[in-house]
């Protein structure tokens, strides 16, 4: 049966993008939204000087833009597209089967990185499900991104080893080629960097389950798992955090140590958050102010309460930190909490269970309902990562740069 049914039936999936079926070698399909962004031909010259592993590789690229796109844009976007177009009809690229299209006039509404990553994924299960394979790795790229020359044998090599595990996320380090960019550009994306992996090892410490990255161009999905799931949220920006800790209750997500792709860090408005918006910000701020590493502490106090919840027969809330009650309130927490006992076992199905309520969601609005008046005002992000590498007993280092890039830690 096809396991894709189900997806195309209940969710409200992309329309079909290609008509001619892949070839039943092809195992990986990469998908790349792009947007005014010529870079992508740098991406693409990057797939193609990668090591070939045993199946055959797909990338699809997403030329797109809304309805309400600047004209320069749009003309961009016509070339970029007219480019891709001419590459493919000359099977300019050996290592891989390059298939693009333009999907112009996208509503505001939906319209930016998100649905743009959706329709390619999308394509991506319905081509997998042309040949009968559920297993076949969807891997998320950005158009600004170059990678590893081993990135398809590492990602293939992964999913093979443990099949069980729907996902993969992996190491990245932004390109900090002064050739290229600028020295502000370069010194403001490794503020930004910094706060990346500050935020997920302040998270990991907090025993919070699901501590890996969430970047779009760092993370790759077997397609069963993407429609089991209900697939890539149509959003502006911050779709990959949300696909990502929908799916990690779901699967088992995996974790490629190895560098395998390398971000631009150049100032960009095309998305409303993530490297290119902040770098800008950063450079106009002069200074980077992150989550204050105390409000981690705090959720870590919170979440080892999950043992005594389990453990305790009856509810008490003296052990949950003060910041915590304020912030959901005492009645909503008795609520959950109650819940969760009634309808799951002591130990671990328990503590699944309240993760699943107090999950990436809830420790974000956590996190953002704390200004710069509270208790807990933001911090400068190189004495949060000061902090944190104190907590994980990391020796002092005149580059703390070069410290917190030793891939987290691990």
């Amino acid at each position: 049966m096809d396991f894709s049914i189900h997806y195309f039936l209940r969710y409200n999936a992309q329309p079909l993008l290609f008509d001619t079926p892949p070839c039943k070698r092809v195992g990986m399909i990469v998908v790349i939204p792009c947007y005014d962004d010529e870079l992508i031909f740098n991406t693409l010259q990057s797939l193609e000087g990668t090591r070939r592993g045993k199946s055959n590789v797909e990338v699809i690229v997403i030329v797109n833009s809304s309805a309400n796109a600047p004209a320069s844009a749009i003309e961009n976007n016509r070339k970029i597209f007219a480019e891709l177009k001419n590459k493919s009809k000359s099977n300019y690229y050996k290592n891989f089967t390059l298939l693009s299209t333009s999907v112009a006039n996208v509503p505001k509404k939906t319209a930016g990185v998100g649905h743009a990553r959706k329709t390619g994924m999308d394509e991506a299960v319905r081509r997998f499900a042309a040949i009968d394979k559920p297993q076949g790795i969807i891997i998320s790229l950005d158009a600004d991104t170059l990678v590893n020359e081993d990135y398809f044998v590492s990602i293939e090599n992964n999913f093979n080893q443990y099949p069980k595990t729907g996902a993969f996320t992996f190491q990245f380090q932004h390109d900090f080629n002064s050739k290229l960019h600028s020295k502000e550009e370069i010194e403001a994306c490794k503020c930004y960097e910094i706060y990346l992996r500050y935020f997920r090892l302040a998270l990991k410490l907090t025993s919070f389950p699901y501590s890996f990255h969430t970047i779009g161009s760092c993370f790759a999905v077997t397609a069963s798992a993407y429609t089991r799931v209900g697939g890539m949220p149509c959003r502006q920006g911050g779709e990959d955090f949300y696909f990502l800790h929908k799916l990690a209750p779901m699967t088992s997500v995996g974790e490629i140590k190895e560098v395998l792709v390398y971000p631009s860090p150049r100032v960009s408005d095309r998305v409303p958050f993530g490297t290119g918006p902040s770098v800008k910000r950063i450079i106009e701020d002069g200074a980077y102010r992150v989550y204050n590493f105390d409000l981690f502490l705090v959720l870590k106090r919170f979440f080892d309460c999950f043992d005594i919840f389990s453990q305790s027969e009856n509810i008490n809330l003296d052990v949950v930190p003060t910041e915590i009650i304020e912030f959901a309130g005492e009645k909503r927490l008795l609520e959950i909490i109650s819940e969760c006992r009634q309808n799951a076992k002591p130990g671990k199905n328990l503590n699944k269970r309240l993760f699943s309520k107090f999950d990436a969601f809830f420790f974000v609005k956590f996190l953002n309902s704390f200004t710069d008046e509270s208790s807990y005002p933001s911090m400068d992000v190189m004495e949060a990562a000061k902090r944190l590498l104190e907590y994980y007993e990391v020796e002092g280092n005149s580059d703390i740069y070069g410290s917190i890039f030793r891939l987290d830690l691990s």
